[in-house]
């Protein structure tokens, strides 16, 4: 964490759980992000129950301890032209004072994209509160990047 925004143009806040809920990848992760995700479904299956109207009890987490950093190397120029959105902002944690140290969020009309950059390379990705239309973007990062899009929550994988 650190005082001062990266980028003072906005701030993007977020809870302690909402980061890398859904992220991007390196491809070369696929077998340890596929046996992470079979995990997290044995946790819905086992260790969970339907209350009413769709909310879930879980007994039982799961804490990701393979998958690790995301091993992303994009360059963030590249990045704001793929999603046309030019002004980052900076991402400030609710539960801790500060800013994220080198966290950018870019806006789009879907959600935010947000991550960890060093010396304009992305080396974390992730999406916030993306709605429906995020998908096109989501699958235009992943196909560009050569990328995994991940959604550990809902179990979804994407892959180019």
């Amino acid at each position: 964490m650190t005082n001062l925004p990266a980028y003072p143009d906005f701030t993007l806040s977020l809870s302690g759980n909402e980061w890398r809920q859904a992220e991007f990848i390196n491809i070369s992760k696929l077998c340890t992000v596929g046996e992470e995700v079979d995990e997290i479904k044995e946790v819905w299956i086992n260790h969970s129950r339907e209350l009413a109207d769709g909310i879930r009890s879980f007994h039982r987490l799961h804490i990701r301890r393979q998958i690790g950093a995301a091993e992303l190397f994009i360059p963030l120029f590249e990045l704001k032209a793929l999603l046309k959105s030019y002004t980052p902002g900076s991402i400030a944690l609710d539960d801790r004072p500060g800013f994220v140290k080198n966290g950018f969020a870019l806006n789009t009309p879907t959600g935010y994209f947000y991550g960890l950059e060093e010396n304009g390379i992305v080396k974390s990705l992730g999406v916030h509160t993306a709605t429906g239309l995020a998908d096109r973007e989501i699958a235009r990062l992943v196909k560009n990047f050569s990328l995994i899009y991940v959604h550990w929550c809902n179990c979804n994988i994407l892959t180019p």
